[in-house]
């Protein structure tokens, strides 16, 4: 069986999409004028979690990311990534 079949070269790595995480994880906190413990209040999460989370030294659960985000409105979902382009420009 041809197990590459299935396997695409994406646009990001996974340690860029963990920094393009946290930074929409926190412009969504800010942009709902919510500091770090009105959010921790609303999700019953930890403000130094969410704290660790924002500064990237803790990767949450995503059992974590939906009580954060349930009370606020939000959720997650699988998403298909793009292709990484071979004949992109680097820059």
């Amino acid at each position: 069986m041809d197990y590459d079949i299935n396997y695409i070269e994406t646009s990001y790595d996974a340690n860029e999409l963990n920094k393009i995480f946290i930074q929409e994880f926190t412009r969504l906190r800010k942009e709902n004028n919510l500091t770090q413990d009105l959010l921790a209040k609303y999700s019953k999460v930890s403000r130094e979690k969410i704290a660790r989370i924002e500064s990237g030294y803790s990767s949450p659960s995503i059992l974590s990311i939906l009580k954060i985000l349930g009370p606020i409105g939000y959720t997650i979902k699988i998403e298909k990534v793009t292709k990484k382009e071979h004949n992109a420009p680097r820059f």
